[in-house]
């Protein structure tokens, strides 16, 4: 064997482990930037703004049926879901769009008041897609997030 016929630089048992250290710790970067990134609510905000592009905005049971799934999401009260009613208020085809979400009453769910309280109230914007609740500040709207 010819000084030509060598390869230039030998491998090298250092050179594998520098290269499994190296994959090792950009995956434990990455998902630590992940973690920390679904921690801030980063996650859930990007998945809402894709979300929120595909509902039909117009349609009062689509409007319904996201906002139930983002009771569920959020924790937003620990009645379970099965016993609320969401009731529109203004379903005038207008811009803005109130949901109150009511408290059933019934032998399944158990509330002994003999009428449906508000627990909270929507306010949708169906031009954008921006909703706001009134939750522990009834008729003062702030926007959920």
């Amino acid at each position: 064997m010819t000084k030509s016929d060598r390869p230039a630089f030998p491998p090298s048992r250092n050179s594998l482990k520098k290269r499994i250290i190296q994959r090792v710790i950009v995956a434990l970067l990455l998902s630590g930037g992940i973690i920390f990134c679904q921690e801030m609510g980063w996650l859930d905000q990007l998945t809402d703004q894709f979300v929120r592009q595909k509902i039909d905005w117009s349609n009062n049971q689509s409007v319904i049926k996201y906002l139930k799934q983002t009771i569920t999401d959020k924790n937003l009260t620990e009645i379970p879901l099965r016993c609320l009613i969401p009731v529109i208020n203004n379903d005038d085809g207008s811009t803005i769009l109130n949901i109150e979400i009511h408290e059933k009453h019934n032998q399944e769910c158990l509330n002994t008041r003999k009428n449906f309280p508000t627990i909270f109230t929507f306010r949708v914007n169906r031009r954008n897609g921006s909703i706001q609740i009134d939750k522990n500040t009834p008729n003062h709207f702030y926007p959920l997030h």
